[in-house]
């Protein structure tokens, strides 16, 4: 009597289970935070297939794979990269079907080559536009589109004269420091800007002045290498109260009309009352050498942020209430030299130009900050091959242009007989 050949049924009930065809795998029920993401930042994703003890999912941002971690039980956050532009995010996790989406990385576009700009440039309201000193006079530069719009002779601003357009207690009105018609520099002049250039008033300056800006009534501040002067003028006259340097000069000031108040771009870190001309109190940085590079009001000018950088110690942030300078908040930023701050006035958004490295290889960045909080937004940073040299380039002004949804930070040479010098436009796409 033969046995059943048992161990063959099996076998060919396992190969009969092999060639069965398996069902679909199950759609992965996940949700993207977001879709426009921040170049370097995160993408955060909540899903039930998430949760522990399910192992991380494998994200991938075209064909880079991104580093995982956990937020919560069913969130889980992969790093990007730097980079600008669409892309499709791909995740995949066991049991599940790989999951798309299309997503697109706001960051650094591209740099290139400006036209002849040179010195401290201010922003022109309202619109993406710089004044500043070209290669033989004054120059209206709309930096969205990497153009002239209006030039005037050096006999109105030239970059032999001084190091850059001054500000003004006046709106649309700027110090402007010119040629003299047979040579030489004359004194600067209070310009009024608009659909024409119109000359107002005079100001005297010393013949090497670096900075000059008009507060009022007929006073100024004047900076050059090594002194710094504030006038007070009055129906009796101006009184001066003159400053030695001791390293540090003034590059800059920036006037808040609305709250009064002139903040200098200098070592002494002074804050001057831009009407009756008082110098009304010192920023409070932390000890040490720090010189203010760059600063901005809130939108009712009753908060001011300001920039500077130290020598060894990086750079710092304070957030001051501008009536009486009491310190809101502070950001110390210690890899990094900043050079300007400027708020978004669309967005609660505040944009610092910083660089990282050693000074004959540094890489440009755009900070963006939260006003009021000064919480982290995004850092977007360009490429090592964008680097630039601090020996060249001694100016980084920002520039919001809202409607674009678009950022650009303005390298400049600022030195005397600056001739010959583009500017350098770094460009940065913002998230809508």
């Amino acid at each position: 009597m033969r046995l059943p050949n048992v161990l063959g049924y099996g076998a060919a009930l396992v190969a009969l289970a092999a060639c069965e065809p398996t069902g679909p795998a199950e759609p992965l029920a996940a949700r993207l935070a977001s879709t426009a993401l921040w170049s370097g930042g995160t993408a955060t994703m909540v899903s039930p297939a998430f949760r522990r003890p399910a192992t991380l999912p494998r994200m991938r941002l075209g064909a880079t794979d991104l580093p995982v971690s956990r937020v919560d039980d069913s969130t889980v956050s992969g790093q990007l990269p730097d980079g600008d532009g669409p892309f499709t995010l791909r995740v995949e996790t066991s049991g599940y079907a790989p999951w798309e989406a299309a997503v697109t990385l706001y960051g650094f576009r591209y740099s290139e080559d400006g036209p002849f700009l040179s010195g401290f440039l201010q922003a022109v309201p309202d619109h993406p536009w710089v004044l500043g000193a070209g290669d033989l006079g004054l120059v209206e530069v709309d930096v969205r589109a990497n153009t002239v719009l209006r030039q005037w002779p050096d006999t109105v601003h030239s970059p032999d004269c001084t190091w850059g357009v001054g500000t003004s207690v006046r709106p649309d009105h700027y110090v402007l420091f010119g040629k003299a018609p047979g040579g030489g520099c004359t004194h600067p002049w209070v310009w009024r800007y608009g659909s024409t250039l119109q000359r107002i008033d005079s100001l005297w300056a010393y013949e090497d002045a670096w900075t000059v800006a008009e507060i009022g009534p007929g006073g100024n501040i004047v900076g050059a290498d090594d002194h710094l002067t504030i006038s007070k003028c009055g129906g009796t006259g101006c009184t001066n109260q003159f400053y030695n340097n001791l390293g540090g000069s003034l590059t800059g000031i920036t006037i808040g009309r609305l709250a009064q108040r002139a903040i200098l771009h200098h070592f002494y870190q002074l804050v001057v009352h831009s009407q009756a001309g008082d110098t009304l109190y010192r920023l409070p940085f932390p000890q040490g050498w720090y010189h203010v590079e760059g600063a901005a009001f809130s939108s009712g000018e009753d908060t001011a942020y300001v920039v500077a950088s130290g020598l060894a110690t990086g750079s710092h942030l304070v957030m001051v209430r501008a009536a009486s300078g009491a310190l809101l908040g502070s950001l110390t930023l210690p890899a990094m030299s900043a050079f300007d701050i400027a708020r978004d006035p669309v967005r609660p958004w505040l944009f610092i130009a910083a660089l990282e490295g050693p000074f004959h290889d540094a890489v440009p960045q755009l900070l963006i900050l939260r006003q009021g909080t000064l919480a982290p937004v995004a850092v977007l940073r360009t490429p090592a091959p964008e680097s630039l040299s601090l020996y060249q380039w001694h100016q980084f002004r920002v520039v919001i242009d809202p409607a674009m949804d678009a950022a650009y930070i303005v390298a400049t040479n600022q030195v005397y007989d600056a001739h010959g010098a583009r500017a350098k436009i770094i460009r940065f796409g913002l998230v809508p």
